[in-house]
């Protein structure tokens, strides 16, 4: 049984030591994002296709299995194996990526992603703007979800910046 829900949504903000077109090509460098995801969250998996680039638009898709801190009736409903696609598309002309996370579970129920800009901060410095959003249709215990969701989504984030921060403080200490 599904039930309506509101789409719960927030902004994280970031700040870097790296110019705007800097960070746009870690972002987009796979080795890079590999040792992010893997190395700097923990997470188990990371495949991640090749970025194509047509109409004004860079698209990447890529595959994880993430390292989840979720009370045991979620993981109970999620189940033991829980991974996601990421599908995004950069806009050229805006500098902003948008995507989408598909889960391999309750895919049609749970629907999650946001976009991301990139604004220069002074000389050598910018400030990440992440807009996530989390939407859970589960008669019941759809907010227990949207919590957890928003919970790991909220550190993953975190944990992701400071894991930056760190690689771009030993990049430049190696220069």
């Amino acid at each position: 049984m599904l039930a309506s829900a509101a789409v719960l949504e927030f902004t994280l903000h970031h700040g870097f030591n790296c110019s705007v077109d800097r960070f746009w090509v870690l972002f987009f460098d796979p080795q890079w994002t590999r040792e992010l995801i893997l190395e700097g969250l923990g997470f188990a998996t990371c495949d991640i296709d090749p970025v194509v680039e047509a109409d004004g638009k860079k698209r990447r898709s890529m595959r994880v299995t993430p390292k989840l801190d979720i009370p045991a009736s979620i993981a109970k409903l999620l189940g033991p194996k829980l991974g996601y696609t990421e599908n995004g598309r950069f806009d050229l002309a805006t500098s902003e990526w948008s995507y989408e996370i598909v889960l391999s579970v309750l895919a049609d129920r749970i629907r999650m992603g946001g976009r991301v800009r990139v604004d220069p901060d002074g000389p050598e410095r910018c400030t990440r703007h992440s807009t996530l959003f989390c939407e859970v249709k589960i008669f019941g215990v759809g907010g227990l979800v949207e919590k957890a969701a928003e919970k790991n989504m909220r550190d993953g984030w975190e944990k992701a910046a400071v894991w930056m921060r760190s690689w771009l403080t030993t990049e430049a200490a190696a220069k």
